[in-house]
């Protein structure tokens, strides 16, 4: 078995757990949903011509993440012909050095807190590779960079507070049964939460960053987008602030404004500007698009505009000819296939579930008629294991939460939603994880020795925090 995992890992583990939830499928009832609804129960088998045809409706369901990734890809891939974005990058790392601690601490707070609290989890990416870029130079071990690039995210999806359309769209559904649960609903004890896992992990991942500089062992990070060699003259100032701009549209496009701090300002000013007419022509409707929304709510292709905007702008103030601007892109969408294949392979365990929703009849045995923080919280954990889309959980087990959670929904609704965070940290079926660990050529095997003893301090502390929620 270890032999069997030594090679392509990832996606054996991966097909192992489309082929477990295939087994499922075959021997536990599941009930038939609509809007909501659960009818009657019956066996639904996958069968070969299902397994095959998955992976068209899961890039259905998931074709912007995809993109975005690929996207990511082409925007680093040019960036990297430039010298000025090498020179920031060494730049950065130099004044870092000696200062290993701080970079990852705020790199980890920085990512987890963006993920918290922005709408959409995977814009979050867009930072990534700038991260482990500077990690890279800084030499930092793989397992580091991981902790403090893409494992972040998973913190932040563990103590999500106003961000994460999972969330959001867990509210919507389960607001068809019960209006009370809102965005802001324990949103204290969530932001608690996301304080306490950040300090569990960053003290965690400085204890394996101080037993790797003593054993010096490991394999240092390798910047997979590092194409050129440096040149001192280059422009500097453009590329941090292409960066900073970047940074400011995300935060803008992806913070909901209006549910989040009652904010309509930007509603107005997107209504304002788009009616603006020559004539009878609304000349910058036009050039927006008819697609185009205001800042709050952006869906995730909005931010491509963005990026491909600043790609031109790279274009011509660092002189990159077409032809290696091309090339450079291409390039980058290329580093960025494997990554996609096994986000496409996972997306295939959440079709499955929808078309054969067996997680309900798991999650109606364990929920029972009254509210049991615990074995909520085991509901919770195995559905998020098969549920990709956090929002599905509510859609298929809202019902059975307003009917047998009572008074204690509010505890129920956070408990799924950490519940959700935690499965992402170790799951086989966790598509941010197996992303950072295909970007980084980091095992599995590897992550979960890294990230055990933050999984069980955690999973450990907010039992406590959901007993003592539930029984004081």
């Amino acid at each position: 078995m270890k032999k069997f995992f030594e090679k392509y890992d990832l996606f054996k583990i991966v097909c192992l757990a489309i082929l477990v939830t295939v087994v499922l499928t075959w021997i536990i009832p599941s009930p038939t949903v609509a809007n909501g609804m659960a009818g009657a129960d019956s066996i639904k088998r996958v069968g070969l011509v299902d397994l095959f045809s998955s992976g068209v409706y899961g890039v259905n369901f998931f074709l912007q993440q995809i993109l975005l990734v690929l996207f990511v890809g082409a925007f680093y891939g040019v960036l990297s012909k430039c010298s000025g974005y090498q020179v920031l990058v060494s730049r950065m790392s130099s004044k870092l050095k000696g200062k290993e601690n701080l970079f990852v601490i705020f790199s980890s707070a920085f990512i987890a807190l963006l993920t918290s609290m922005l709408s959409q989890t995977f814009v979050v990416l867009i930072f990534v590779p700038f991260i482990i870029s500077l990690a890279s130079k800084m030499k930092l071990d793989k397992l580091t960079t991981m902790l403090c690039s893409f494992g972040s995210i998973l913190v932040g999806m563990i103590g999500a507070t106003l961000g994460t359309e999972g969330v959001s769209y867990f509210i919507n559904y389960l607001s068809m049964y019960d209006t009370t649960i809102d965005i802001k609903t324990l949103l204290g004890i969530r932001f608690g939460i996301l304080a306490l896992a950040l300090v569990i992990y960053n003290f965690f991942t400085l204890l394996h960053l101080k037993k790797e500089r003593k054993n010096k062992n490991e394999e240092v990070t390798l910047d997979l987008f590092e194409e050129i060699e440096e040149t001192k003259n280059a422009k500097v100032w453009p590329m941090a602030l292409f960066l900073i701009v970047l940074f400011a549209f995300t935060v803008l496009g992806y913070m909901n404004w209006e549910d989040n701090f009652g904010l309509t300002l930007f509603q107005d000013f997107h209504e304002w500007l788009t009616e603006l007419a020559v004539g009878q022509y609304t000349i910058i409707s036009y050039i927006l698009g008819s697609r185009a929304t205001y800042f709050g709510f952006w869906e995730l292709y909005q931010i491509f505009t963005v990026m491909g905007v600043l790609l031109l702008f790279v274009k011509i103030i660092y002189r990159i000819k077409i032809d290696d601007f091309i090339e450079q892109a291409v390039n980058g969408v290329k580093k960025m296939a494997k990554p996609c294949l096994l986000l496409f392979l996972i997306f295939t365990v959440f079709v499955f579930v929808y078309w054969t929703p067996f997680t309900y009849t798991l999650s109606k045995g364990l929920i029972g008629n009254e509210f049991n923080p615990f074995l909520t919280a085991l509901s919770g954990f195995v559905s998020g294991i098969f549920h990709l889309d956090f929002g599905y959980t509510s859609y298929l087990l809202g019902e059975l939460m307003t009917t047998n959670f009572g008074n204690s929904l509010d505890i129920g609704f956070l408990i799924y939603v950490t519940m959700n965070g935690m499965v992402q940290v170790i799951a086989p079926t966790s598509a941010l994880l197996f992303v950072g660990l295909s970007y980084l050529d980091l095992p599995y095997k590897k992550w979960i020795k890294g990230i055990w003893k933050f999984f069980l301090v955690m999973f450990a502390l907010l039992f406590i925090i959901f007993a003592l929620l539930t029984y004081l």
